[in-house]
């Protein structure tokens, strides 16, 4: 066995990071010694703190690789690294999109023109009503893909079928990423009736389609709110997203197309 300070040598963590995976259970000695409370090693020791190490520069939390250390399995620690694989390139692919913006933006400025000057085509349309399936209620943007999971076993228990595109409401005055009075909701057919069923008949709007990942669309609601200040109208509902192309479709995000609408009058 070797002591903390040689362990900690070996595999380039500090004594006080490993005290820590020590206290935490994640990483614990070999053996400690009764009166020095000297902390001592197996050199097999150091595969396990290599593979933390590796972990960790994938993205697990500490909470996950413990979860690994405990399970010894081979198959749930490649079901693991999938998964964060997944959630890597997903991010690479945003890393991309915003590369690609910012040559755009880049190549604006060189002709001299704004970079915020909105390019999307609004147009104003009344709404026919249709029947959806909604929630309704207090959550955060991070809760939504929770409450689509809990709306659709719902809607299944009920043999209901979503008939047309998912979209989202926004009910707040103010919008809080972290709580806002939000309803997630799909189209259904009008033949469905009962809990969590309503007509959506928002009346005139206009609105704009947005394509590209949702991380920007604030400049698709900006557009149209100028638009709506600059030809006298008025907002008199909540403004909506209507999810054309969505992530249910198996599509990157540069491909996806939504729809914002905002009910409106004179």
């Amino acid at each position: 066995m070797i002591t903390i300070g040689e362990f900690s040598k070996i595999c380039r963590v500090s004594a006080k990071t490993l005290r820590y995976y020590d206290s935490i259970g994640l990483l614990k000695p070999e053996s400690v010694g009764k009166y020095s409370g000297y902390r001592y090693y197996e050199i097999s020791q150091l595969r396990d703190i290599m593979l933390i190490l590796r972990l960790k520069r994938y993205g697990f939390s500490l909470a996950e690789i413990s979860a690994v250390l405990a399970k010894k399995d081979s198959k749930f620690l490649e079901k693991c690294i999938c998964e964060k694989r997944a959630q890597l390139l997903l991010r690479i692919d945003g890393q991309k999109q915003i590369l690609l913006q910012m040559e755009r933006d880049i190549d604006k400025i060189e002709r001299r023109e704004d970079i915020m000057e909105s390019n999307y085509l609004i147009k104003t349309t009344e709404f026919k009503p249709i029947t959806i399936f909604s929630y309704r209620r207090k959550m955060g943007l991070k809760d939504i893909d929770r409450a689509y999971a809990e709306m659709l076993a719902e809607m299944a228990k009920k043999m209901i079928k979503p008939s047309g595109p998912y979209m989202i409401f926004y009910h707040d005055e103010e919008f809080d990423p972290e709580c806002s009075d939000m309803e997630i909701g799909v189209q259904v057919g009008d033949e469905n009736s009962g809990e969590h069923i309503r007509e959506l008949a928002p009346g005139f709007c206009c609105y704009a389609a947005h394509v590209g990942p949702y991380d920007n669309l604030g400049e698709c609601y900006t557009a149209l709110s100028e638009w709506i200040e600059k030809n006298g109208y008025s907002i008199t509902g909540a403004p909506f997203d209507l999810y054309v192309k969505d992530c249910f479709g198996n599509i990157p995000p540069n491909e996806y197309v939504t729809e914002v609408y905002f009910p409106i009058t004179k």
